[in-house]
C-alpha cells in the first residue's frame, strides 16, 4: 500500500510540522507502508501554498491510502486532500496516537 501523510503544516512551527510528518512516516514504514511525505514534494519553504498544494495533490494521485495526523481538521489544505482521497475512494487511517 501507498500511503499519503496528511496534515496542518500551515500556522505551525517548521520544526513541530518536521517532527510531525517525520515520525508518522518513520512508524508507517515500520508497518509496511510505502510512505509518500508531502515534506519531500520537492518545493522549498519559500514556495507558496497554491504551489505546494498542486505538488501535493500529484504525489497524492500517485497513492491508494490517505494518513490522517490529529490535527488535520486545523487546516485547509488536508482538508482538501481529504476530499479528494474520499471522492477517489481511498481508504483512509486517521492517526491515533
Amino acid at each position: 500500500m501507498k500511503i499519503y501523510i496528511s496534515g496542518q503544516i500551515t500556522g505551525l512551527p517548521f520544526d513541530e510540522v518536521e517532527r510531525n510528518f517525520n515520525e508518522a512516516e518513520q512508524r508507517l514504514k515500520e508497518e509496511g507502508f510505502t510512505v509518500v511525505n508531502p515534506l519531500d514534494n520537492g518545493l522549498t519553504v519559500n514556495h507558496g501554498w497554491i504551489e505546494h498544494m498542486k505538488a501535493d495533490i500529484k504525489l497524492l494521485l500517485e497513492c491508494d491510502t490517505i494518513y490522517l495526523l490529529k490535527n488535520w481538521k486545523q487546516s485547509r489544505g488536508a482538508a482538501i486532500e481529504y476530499g479528494l482521497a474520499v471522492s477517489l475512494g481511498y481508504d483512509t487511517i486517521e492517526q491515533i496516537r
